[in-house]
């Protein structure tokens, strides 16, 4: 009986870990977006200041976005140098980086969470994989995956690109964006 009782509480332990990993699974899994459903062209200068959830040294990068019907570009900048190029058409990404560039940033990831940022809801839902949901109220956006939050973005204003923030509670950062005018 004692046996049973502690593997029924080791299981018990394991399944918050378990149930982190499923929704990880389903958030990776997210379908980048095409270009055009973002709905409009715009070019924007934005400052974008990355860090732990739970605090700690951040890194502040600049960043020039660049939408239209065909394409989703990204150069992140790095003391007015180019470090990373990314280049979404719908179908493929290109991805262009220098050694400065961790190999932990992900460019698919930093497309990914763009989009959820800044697309429309609609154009999210449709793209989203059974499992995980979009809820937004005002300038508030929270994606569910598996029943556990797994990102919010609070946006600061309207403009296509705006001021925004975004926590990403699977991958434990938190992005602050700025606009550039």
């Amino acid at each position: 009986m004692r046996c049973l009782i502690a593997l029924c509480c080791g299981l018990a332990l394991c399944l918050p870990g378990c149930a982190t990993l499923a929704a990880r699974r389903q958030f990776d899994a997210l379908p980048l977006l095409t270009p055009s459903s973002f709905g409009v062209e715009t070019t924007q200068m934005q400052r974008l200041t990355i860090g732990r959830i739970s605090g700690g040294p951040t890194i502040t990068l600049d960043a020039a976005v660049e939408i239209d019907a065909e394409e989703l570009r990204v150069a992140g900048m790095l003391l007015g140098q180019r470090v990373l190029l990314l280049a979404w058409d719908g179908r493929q990404l290109m991805e262009s980086r220098e050694p400065v560039v961790p190999s932990s940033i992900d460019g698919r990831a930093v497309l990914r969470d763009l989009q959820l940022v800044y697309w429309p809801a609609d154009a999210i839902r449709t793209g989203m994989p059974q499992g995980c949901g979009l809820e937004e109220q005002d300038e508030q956006r929270r994606v569910l995956c598996g029943g556990r939050l797994v990102l919010e973005t609070w946006r600061g204003d309207s403009a296509p690109l705006g001021a925004a923030r975004l926590q990403n509670h699977i991958g434990h950062y938190a992005i602050s964006i700025e606009s550039a005018q």
